[in-house]
């Protein structure tokens, strides 16, 4: 696990740039896996990225307003022909950009090298309707789920079980213009009242996309686990860790995100999940939502992400470097081992003293002990990082937490929404 106090990259290179497409967590975290994998600066492709990557030590920003794959294209071959002869390797944390960059790579300069799933094979499981198809074909759970589409006007089936119910969009890259209106990323709804007039508002604001209906999996946020694989050029495994999590947001438009988290070993999981990806021609990195229902112990897979993830710098802390990994795979086309977990860390982008709140027995002990032995990180606290309005951004932005924690998950529930 990287040091908190002392910095060394694991193998220094000055041979290609690292060109991350989006501005935000996500995206600060591939950056920090670069940097302490290489010791290289990456560019930054985006509108407004936040203020942890714009006063970084660690990126060179490239302003992009219109953020389409075109838009984007144009801007990474504009880079390369001003690389020097280095190359390019681009990659993303988004969903919406992971897209693009795949969509765009073939019509990339020679030497540009992307990082992202072939693009038949993340259409084949963006959309949660489709992944629950291949899920039901490898053994995988989900639950139970009925699919609504608002396009036209034709009235809607009920739900045809008890409530609550959760309400999602079906793919999250389509539900984008909706969320920019103010729709709410995941809901709990508690009749077949509210949820026709979420779907008669969603229609109402010109959203035609498909939303599922799925029945809850209880359990607080610690029933919440995260799977990340990376299958390599050759159709290899050659990563499989995982964490539980600990806390997640719980502000309306940032439900589902994690906060806090322990690394745990999940290979017990990952081989359904595994030949899914195969079966679809994967290669590159995937993140799965999991969550284990605290009645029957049962495992239920939510969707997979065509990406490392928001929270990725977990895998550096019990496993590998990501971006090693996919350095090694891609431009030196190296034959990897397998990595697994190896250690167990305490990962988290909240105060620590916020995160402990909300846990109690032998996870509160975990983490304290964690905290005691020097195994927690922070993905926007580095060693390396000392511009001081940056750090004191990074400090405010923490004790927001506080606020938004109060306001709306002051006391922890079943359904952890």
């Amino acid at each position: 696990m990287p040091s908190s106090t002392t910095f060394s990259p694991i193998e220094r290179r000055d041979d290609f740039i690292p060109v991350i497409v989006g501005g935000d967590l996500g995206a600060y975290a591939v950056g920090r896996e670069f940097y302490e994998a290489f010791g290289v600066r990456s560019y930054c492709i985006a509108p407004a990225p936040i203020s942890a990557i714009s006063r970084s030590a660690i990126f060179d920003v490239v302003p992009l307003r219109k953020m389409d794959a075109e838009h984007i294209r144009e801007t990474i071959c504009d880079l390369a022909r001003t690389a020097g002869g280095k190359r390019l390797f681009v990659t993303s944390n988004m969903d919406m950009h992971v897209e693009n960059i795949a969509r765009i790579r073939d019509s990339l300069p020679q030497g540009v090298v992307v990082l992202a799933a072939p693009l038949d094979a993340i259409h084949a499981v963006d959309t949660k309707e489709s992944f629950a198809r291949l899920a039901a074909e490898h053994g995988v759970r989900l639950p139970k789920t009925v699919n609504v589409s608002l396009a036209g006007d034709a009235p809607i089936e009920p739900w045809p079980d008890a409530f609550p119910v959760i309400v999602k969009a079906s793919s999250s890259v389509e539900y984008v213009p909706a969320r920019r209106k103010g729709f709410d990323k995941v809901y709990l709804l508690q009749s077949q009242a509210e949820v026709d007039d979420l779907f008669r508002r969603l229609r109402e604001v010109g959203f035609s996309g498909t939303m599922l209906m799925q029945q809850p999996v209880f359990g607080d946020d610690t029933f919440k686990r995260s799977l990340t694989v990376y299958i390599d050029r050759r159709g290899e495994l050659v990563l499989d860790t995982g964490a539980q999590v600990l806390l997640e947001d719980h502000k309306p438009d940032m439900i589902g995100n994690p906060v806090t988290m322990v690394t745990r070993d999940l290979s017990a999981f990952s081989r359904g999940a595994v030949e899914l990806l195969r079966s679809v021609g994967w290669h590159g990195p995937a993140n799965f939502d999991l969550k284990v229902d605290e009645r029957t112990g049962e495992l239920f897979v939510f969707e997979c992400n065509p990406r490392l993830g928001r929270n990725s710098y977990y895998v550096s802390a019990s496993a590998v470097n990501p971006m090693w990994l996919g350095v090694k795979d891609l431009l030196d086309e190296e034959d990897l081992p397998l990595f697994t977990h190896r250690e167990t860390a305490l990962y988290s982008v909240v105060p620590l003293r916020l995160a402990l709140r909300y846990l109690s027995g032998d996870l509160a002990s975990e983490a304290r002990s964690l905290i005691r032995a020097g195994r927690a990180v922070n993905p926007t606290k580095a060693p390396f990082e000392h511009d001081l309005r940056r750090n004191l951004t990074e400090a405010a932005i923490g004790l927001n937490y506080y606020r938004k924690f109060a306001k709306y998950y002051p006391r922890i529930n079943a359904t952890g929404i």
